[in-house]
């Protein structure tokens, strides 16, 4: 379950990681693929996670129950995939890109 408290740093996060999706760039025969649009949202989110370290840690250890410490260490791919397999983040993750798209 997503809490209140961790949609909010979620959202910190996302605004701190100013994702600007160019469809034009990514897109073939003037439409963008899922696939398309998920890679290209991977490599931005990968490239700029840089910019909300401290608050990406501080979601972990919200999200894990655990000291900010303890969330440094946290193996990165099991937490997304824990992420992905929590309907409740899908759920917040998908309001945020459909939020985004209507901008």
């Amino acid at each position: 379950m997503l809490t209140i408290k961790q949609g909010l740093k979620l959202s910190v996060i996302l605004d701190k990681l100013d994702l600007k999706i160019d469809f034009k760039k990514i897109s073939q025969n003037g439409e963008v693929s899922v696939e398309e649009f998920g890679g290209e949202l991977m490599m931005q989110i990968a490239t700029k996670l840089h910019k909300a370290e401290k608050e990406i840690i501080a979601f972990v250890a919200e999200y894990k129950q655990i000291s900010y410490k303890e969330a440094e260490n946290i193996n990165l791919i099991e937490f997304v995939q824990v992420l992905l397999d929590d309907s409740s983040f899908g759920s917040f993750f998908k309001s945020a890109v459909n939020s985004k798209l209507q901008d």
